[in-house]
């Protein structure tokens, strides 16, 4: 544990960006572990690749605690606060060397967005003039490459219980193929989705964005647990789970409906058919789905019927907290992790 906390921290305290090799070392790792995760909890799809559902209702693991993560955006602090964050006395990353517990993130590695809007305004001035990898860029792709280091770290070390989906920032290509892929392009202060895939490319070279795009496409997109569901945004239409399953197949429209829906643009009853769908029938009233996306004023906003719980509060390090002994409360527990240690 002494020897992974370590490691995490020599990402975030870097001075510079990191290697090539390191980075390519690290998503040829993950990606193996990915495209290689037990289908007992990942089942297949129907050309035998891992399919797009994370499912633990089934597996006498179900019943451990499960940790949420709202969207990351660079903040690699807050992976270091969860791990030290204790539950029942004991750190969450010493459950995780123990697999006594889940972790959970909603996506979103990449690009700080609110936090980071005069660095990004600041680098897209620079960019224009041709200075296509400027310090005020190298800024922010330090922040988003020291976080996605420890994401692929986490995932290969705790493989069956850290777990990241795929979010609509996973994105790198900035490419628009939302019938497979779910991807549209990213735009928001500037043009930051082309400038990372520039950035990356002239830094370092199409093998590594490729690399990178090959990990974000090897991402799932919705876990479910015995009292919860989870997706990078809520769900704007029912899916069956053979469909989420099978996320990749052409035509589909899954992932982009799981990670980009806008707030009060969901099919009402989507979550509740949900439940129906992913859960079994004893769990199903007291279950309640989870996602980030849009950004919420103080812990939380409730949709469908006050089963859907949004969570991402980007001015906060905010998780939920989900135990097998109790029914979850969300005024107790999202938990505010920074302050809790203060």
């Amino acid at each position: 544990m002494a020897d992974i906390r370590s490691l995490l921290h020599s990402y975030l305290d870097s001075s510079g960006l990191p290697s090539g090799e390191v980075l390519l070392s690290l998503l040829e790792g993950c990606i193996s572990v990915l495209e290689g995760e037990n289908a007992d909890y990942r089942p297949l799809d129907d050309e035998k690749k891992a399919g797009g559902l994370l499912d633990f209702t089934r597996l006498e693991v179900a019943s451990l605690p499960v940790l949420i993560v709202p969207d990351l955006h660079g903040r690699g602090k807050f992976i270091l606060d969860i791990l030290d964050f204790e539950i029942s006395g004991r750190s969450v990353l010493s459950l995780l060397e123990s697999g006594e517990i889940f972790v959970v993130c909603v996506g979103d590695i990449f690009h700080s967005e609110s936090r980071g809007k005069a660095r990004w305004k600041k680098a897209y001035a620079d960019f224009n003039t041709g200075n296509l990898t400027n310090d005020s860029l190298k800024e922010e792709m330090k922040e988003n490459l020291s976080l996605l280091q420890m994401i692929l770290s986490l995932k290969s070390a705790f493989a069956s219980h850290f777990h990241i989906l795929k979010g609509n920032h996973e994105n790198v290509l900035n490419e628009d193929h939302r019938t497979k892929y779910g991807n549209v392009p990213f735009r928001k202060f500037c043009d930051e989705g082309n400038m990372v895939a520039v950035f990356l490319q002239h830094y370092y070279d199409d093998l590594i964005l490729h690399e990178i795009s090959c990990f974000e496409k090897a991402l799932p997109i919705v876990a479910c647990f015995e009292k919860c569901v989870i997706s990078h945004a809520e769900p704007a239409v029912f899916f069956t789970r053979q469909e989420i399953i099978n996320y990749h197949k052409s035509g589909s429209y899954v992932t982009f409906a799981l990670t980009w829906t806008a707030n009060d643009a969901a099919r009402g009853g989507t979550v509740k058919n949900l439940f129906k769908e992913l859960l079994s029938e004893e769990n199903q009233g007291k279950a309640f789905y989870f996602a980030g996306h849009r950004p919420v004023l103080g812990k939380y906003a409730l949709r469908q019927g006050g089963r859907f719980i949004q969570i991402h509060n980007p001015d906060v390090e905010q998780v939920a907290v989900l135990l097998p002994e109790s029914d979850f409360d969300p005024e107790r527990d999202i938990i505010d992790i920074e302050n809790r240690r203060k």
